[in-house]
């Protein structure tokens, strides 16, 4: 009898997990408010609004679609677990063709997160400025927001990786993401961590206020409306990070936008914009290292309104302008209430060619300051100093090491800026290093002060390069073969540390890796053969 119960027992507690787990075709649709932890599958409907509260979790499994009928919406205080993969996406879209559903909005939730996701036929039309400042009074409360995105977070953090977005509001202008930490009811951090996904012929990608985003190895492309693919406004600790993303070819405006946001741009590729390729504005210090900036009817960069920029080794090609500095005085109002006063920059190791106005400053009518200021070191700017335009009440400041030379990019026509170099240069291609017929003038013609060059693979001159290669495992390769292949860690001496650095890429795949000491790809018995014959070498640090 005890056996027969315990049996029962153990039935009935699978029969329960089973249930609890393991859904089917929903046929009704989820509308209201969640009461236990779930887990759907197969195919769910949504209709209306429903509610995840706090301390509950949803779950979602691989291939799960979910139809979301006219105007439906799921609001989250508890927990959303969207677990796709690359073979099983998840899919959110509309029940019918010709509907659009509303939101996924998540209030004070817990984390969560959406992993391999494809987003689509949802609203998201509005304006993001509707959250701006009403009346440019820092001591008078900001009006109540009523939040358009497809995916917005207040006071919380959510992930999103290997997402699509697509197919968004009447005339492909509906917006992704907004990432809120001033909310006016719900103010508190929010964050997110943005990688690997890709946003095709929508409106604005994603918005932030005040908030710690990274965004990083992400696609762009043909975005539509009066908005930025990435909008960042206020400060954060730490700042904004936007790292390895390809902004291309958008209809119309700008491609990143930090205003009053100290943000972090880094290793970007930027091109096609009927606009800018980026704006930098209003009081803060942003920095952009390392990015490639082409074909932008306006100019490659625009710095305006109090910003103070740091611009290092970038690469700008065939802009209206390479960098623009006015003072955007339309915007001193609401809903924009940006300070008055043009911009200024500090612009080092950076190549600005093939724009008719490579530096272009101008005037203000801020009594307090009328003019815009960049100081330029260690550039290769075509056509010079002579080549800018400085207004009457602006400074551009020449300093050492900049230089007019044919940069002999390896192929600009194809969007491909990589210095010509006789000692190896990387073909992104054929994913190999290659050999020229000549080396372009900027390579080790970069900052002396820069200590970055150690980024770069040796041989490496100790030096960094200009452009935006320079600093990176991608840098052309030097006629100066000062160092030592061997001494992967560039302290001046082959030893157990460089050891140790070849162990942990043992058997590892990659031109890119600086232990691959044969340049063949792979780090394997040759390259210690080459460690082994270097061992104990070292040299005076210069």
């Amino acid at each position: 009898m005890r056996r027969g119960w315990v049996t029962f027992q153990i039935v009935l507690c699978g029969f329960y997990l089973i249930s609890f787990f393991c859904t089917s075709v929903f046929a009704d649709p989820f509308t209201g408010t969640l009461t236990e932890n779930t887990t759907w599958s197969g195919d769910c409907v949504v209709e209306g609004s429903l509610e995840v509260p706090f301390g509950i979790l949803l779950t979602i499994e691989p291939g799960t679609n979910i139809f979301m009928k006219s105007q439906a919406s799921l609001l989250v205080r508890g927990q959303l677990m969207a677990n796709g993969t690359p073979d099983l996406p998840i899919r959110f879209t509309h029940e019918t063709a010709g509907i659009r559903w509303k939101q996924i909005l998540f209030i004070e939730a817990d984390y969560s997160r959406f992993s391999h996701c494809i987003i689509e036929y949802a609203d998201g039309q509005g304006d993001h400025k509707d959250y701006y400042d009403d009346d440019c009074d820092p001591d008078t409360p900001f009006p109540a927001r009523t939040y358009h995105e497809v995916i917005t977070a207040l006071a919380c953090h959510i992930d999103l990786d290997g997402c699509t977005f697509q197919n968004m509001g009447s005339n492909n202008e509906g917006d992704a993401i907004a990432i809120i930490s001033d909310d006016p009811q719900h103010p508190g951090p929010a964050q997110a961590f943005i990688n690997n996904c890709q946003f095709l012929s929508i409106g604005q990608g994603i918005h932030t206020r005040f908030s710690h985003v990274i965004v990083e190895n992400c696609y762009f492309t043909g975005h539509h409306g009066d908005n930025d693919d990435v909008d960042l406004y206020g400060e954060s600790i730490p700042p904004p990070l936007i790292r390895n993303n390809v902004f291309l070819n958008p209809a119309h405006d700008d491609m990143i936008n930090p205003t009053r946001c100290s943000a972090i741009i880094e290793g970007n590729l930027i091109a096609g914009s009927d606009d800018h390729g980026v704006v930098l504005r209003d009081k803060c210090s942003p920095v952009m290292i390392n990015n490639i900036i082409y074909n932008c009817s306006s100019a490659g960069i625009a710095v305006q309104n109090q910003c103070d920029a740091i611009l290092d080794n970038n690469t700008i090609f065939n802009c209206g302008r390479g960098i623009r500095f006015f003072d955007h005085t339309g915007r001193w109002g609401p809903p924009y209430c940006l300070y008055p006063g043009s911009g200024k920059a500090t612009i080092t190791n950076c190549i600005i060619w093939d724009c008719p106005t490579p530096l272009e400053l101008a005037n203000s009518p801020y009594t307090e300051d009328q003019g815009s200021h960049a100081t330029v070191s260690y550039c290769n700017i075509e056509g010079g100093q002579a080549a800018s335009s400085v207004s009457s009440n602006s400074t551009l400041t020449w300093g050492q090491g900049n230089i007019e030379q044919d940069p002999l990019f390896a192929d600009s026509d194809n969007g491909d800026f990589h210095l010509k170099s006789q000692y190896g240069r990387y073909d992104p291609l054929l994913q190999q290093w290659v050999f020229d017929g000549t080396t372009s003038r900027c390579i080790d013609a970069g900052s002396p002060d820069k200590l970055d060059w150690a980024k770069e693979l040796w041989p490496n001159g100790r030096r960094i390069n200009m452009g935006a290669y320079g600093g990176t495992p991608q840098a052309g390769m030097s006629w100066n073969t000062s160092g030592n292949i061997a001494n992967t860690n560039n302290d001046y001496h082959v030893d157990i540390l460089d050891l140790y650095q070849m162990a942990e890429k043992w058997l590892q795949a990659s031109p890119l890796l600086s232990c691959d000491l044969d340049r063949n790809g792979k780090v394997d018995s040759n390259d210690f053969a080459i460690l082994a014959n270097q061992w104990l070498w070292q040299q005076e640090k210069l």
